[in-house]
């Protein structure tokens, strides 16, 4: 085997690791949000944001942490925003639409 074979491999395993941990992390997230133990929630959120910044659904996720469960309007707003500006504006995705929809909400209450 040569040395391009083995770091494909190796790549290959350090994806699905990463992948394992995001569902896991997620998981945890999710539970703690249902048992509404914010901090550990938010732990569990920035630990996939560790794993991938990228992640729009765990940006997403921190930003209604921070609206509905630990009154932050301000961190709210920025979570938002980097949903949608990860997302590419694009209000076909998912995470984006409902990042607007939540930024648009909370911008008219706060004004």
């Amino acid at each position: 085997m040569n040395i391009l074979g083995r770091t494909r491999g190796v790549e290959e395993r350090d994806g699905e690791d990463r992948l394992s941990q995001m569902h896991v992390y997620r998981r945890y997230a999710a539970r703690a949000l249902a048992d509404e133990r914010w901090a550990a929630a938010e732990v569990f959120l920035d630990r996939m944001l560790e794993v991938d910044p990228r992640h729009t659904e765990a940006w997403l996720m921190k930003g209604h942490l921070y609206r509905h469960c630990k009154d932050d309007p301000e961190a709210a707003i920025e979570c938002y925003r980097k949903v949608i500006i990860l997302g590419g504006y694009d209000t076909a995705n998912p995470h984006v639409r409902a990042a607007q929809q939540s930024l648009e909400t909370l911008l008219q209450r706060l004004a």
